[in-house]
């Protein structure tokens, strides 16, 4: 968790720089910031491997806990993460080769560094990227262990304890790398690196969902919250209903049969007190 808030700030921070400075985050009108973003660069590329799990930067070591956790459940877990981290690494490396490589355009050619107010969060949060890989236990050891109380089993997962592990990590990203070489060679552009996995058979049709959030978590809550706010809200007016017009209405026409049977006449008063007597005689005799 504090590496994944470490490296996911670096990026939105390196976002906003960049939209900032261009004024838009459209891939297809960004390119060529490397040479006039340089710092904007080396840290989104910090935080780009580091979210990507290359070795040896923090987010490496906690994808090998992670992985290791997920192993031990089972390898359809454990296949499933490392598939997550091939579409990450492919997505930042194509965000990357898009914004800053490539020739400028209309969009780039005027950019020029962010200034110091917003380059400087960027630049501790890239070093720190960098210090908990380096010295992955540190982060372990001094920010968990104390509220844990009690000696962790191991600093981290992978080396040196399962090689193994760690050469599946490297297959992954080096197959992350050659399918946006390869992306980016069908498609003739970098922001078209992963146009051969989107238009995939089958999985054409789940991107489309996708970007229909049909697989929004957050989407999904609001549409519930606000599926469940109108059936409340129905079930409000129902009970404003029955208390208000119902019941109101069944005083008013009890009212009425009332003053309609006190009439005033004594004959009728007499008639409803032998109909009365009749009936408790008749259920007493039953």
């Amino acid at each position: 968790m504090i590496n994944n808030a470490l490296y996911k700030s670096c990026l939105f921070l390196s976002g906003g720089s960049v939209e900032k400075q261009t004024g838009t985050t459209d891939l297809s009108k960004l390119g060529g910031l490397l040479s006039k973003m340089p710092v904007t660069f080396t840290c989104f590329a910090i935080a780009a491997v580091s979210i990507s799990g290359v070795p040896p930067f923090n987010g490496f070591f906690s994808k090998e806990l992670i992985y290791d956790a997920a192993l031990e459940r089972g390898w359809i877990f454990y296949l499933a993460a490392i598939a997550g981290s091939f579409l990450t690494a492919a997505s930042f490396l194509k965000l990357g080769h898009a914004a800053y490589l490539g020739k400028d355009n209309e969009t780039t050619k005027h950019a020029k560094e962010a200034s110091w107010p917003i380059l400087l969060p960027m630049i501790v949060l890239a070093f720190v990227c960098v210090l908990f890989g380096v010295y992955n236990p540190l982060p372990l050891n001094v920010l968990i262990q104390p509220i844990l109380g009690a000696r962790l089993p191991h600093s981290y997962a992978g080396l040196p304890g399962n090689w193994w592990l760690v050469l599946g990590t490297v297959v992954v990203l080096c197959l992350a790398l050659a399918n946006h070489l390869y992306g980016v060679k069908k498609a003739g552009k970098a922001s078209g690196a992963s146009d051969h996995i989107h238009y995939a058979p089958g999985l054409a049709t789940m991107y489309d969902l996708a970007e229909k959030k049909y697989f929004d978590p957050y989407d999904l809550g609001m549409k519930f919250t606000v599926g469940l706010s109108w059936l409340l809200w129905r079930f409000d007016r129902f009970v404003d209903w029955l208390y208000d017009s119902v019941i109101v209405g069944l005083t008013f026409a009890c009212s009425a049969i009332v003053r309609w049977c006190h009439s005033g006449n004594l004959s009728n008063y007499v008639a409803w007190s032998l109909a009365g007597a009749v009936f408790i005689i008749y259920y007493l005799l039953k």
